[in-house]
């Protein structure tokens, strides 16, 4: 009887020390590089390329805690020249006070940045941001109308010498919301930026399908550039095409060389980082604009 009540009470201790690591493994990063089989990754860019990238990020901490490593990780291997960035707390209880864009940016390699605040959230800002490899001529951000949506929703611009890149987040549900926003949009960039002599992309979370009401209004000023046929969300069963770069129309255009919704890295795992894909785009700019 003795021996027996010792085997149940090392029974018990070992499940204690297991159920104790396994909490403890859950505050730490897991990044699972681990490739299939079938999969062949070739993330090269080539020469005169200019790379953009549309992400919404899940405020960096949507399935593990304080993944900008990672996703920095991700963003060099591609060699990424700029980012337009979804989903960002600045200085948030729920993200550990951490101005996040910031942050990623220093990762990079002190790139340069905007953020643009949508609403202030749980003791900071909620917003999008875009970052860039080169030093940014002009940047600002634009409130946009909330209309009947959730949320307000803003713009984020950064001119570059050679061309123009702005970033948002279409209200998550309200079509009437979005398309009030697009209008601004689309306004916006036309009037700053549409005698400029600059290609002008704008990539972001949508939160439409290019064939909704929303993604035919934003056609009719702007040209997707970036593969459709795909879904680029949920990440680990990408069944809807919500993100996406455009460029406007009536702008000086560029080469598209390739675009991908991009899934395998040699740096991790990207569906353990949000629950959206990232979308690449290679173009060439116009010779004259070099």
């Amino acid at each position: 009887m003795l021996e027996l009540m010792k085997k149940y009470l090392m029974t018990l201790l070992m499940l204690g020390l297991a159920c104790n690591a396994a909490a403890c493994m859950e505050d730490e990063p897991f990044y699972d590089t681990e490739i299939p089989p079938h999969v062949s990754i070739d993330n090269s860019k080539g020469e005169g390329v200019t790379r953009l990238v549309t992400y919404n990020v899940g405020i960096f901490n949507k399935y593990i805690k304080d993944d900008y490593q990672l996703i920095a990780d991700m963003m060099k291997e591609i060699d990424a020249d700029a980012i337009c960035m979804n989903e960002l707390d600045n200085n948030t209880n729920r993200t550990r006070h951490v101005y996040q864009l910031k942050h990623f940016a220093s990762l990079m390699g002190s790139w340069d940045f905007e953020y643009g605040a949508a609403m202030p959230y749980d003791g900071g800002e909620y917003g999008e941001g875009v970052t860039t490899r080169k030093k940014a001529v002009n940047k600002f951000s634009v409130a946009l109308p909330k209309g009947v949506g959730a949320e307000p929703r803003v713009l984020v611009v950064m001119e570059m010498e050679d061309y123009v890149i702005c970033t948002s987040h279409l209200d998550h549900v309200s079509s009437e919301a979005q398309l009030g926003q697009v209008e601004l949009i689309t306004k916006t960039m036309k009037e700053r930026y549409g005698d400029s002599g600059k290609p002008v992309f704008l990539g972001g979370d949508m939160n439409a399908t290019p064939s909704s009401e929303t993604g035919k209004l934003l056609q009719k000023d702007w040209e997707i550039l970036t593969i459709t046929g795909f879904g680029t969300f949920p990440s680990d069963n990408p069944s809807k095409c919500i993100d996406y770069i455009m460029q406007l129309k009536g702008t000086p255009k560029c080469e598209v060389v390739g675009s991908q919704i991009l899934r395998w890295f040699k740096s991790g795992d990207v569906t353990k980082a949000s629950d959206h894909l990232p979308v690449m785009l290679d173009i060439k700019l116009p010779a004259k604009n070099k």
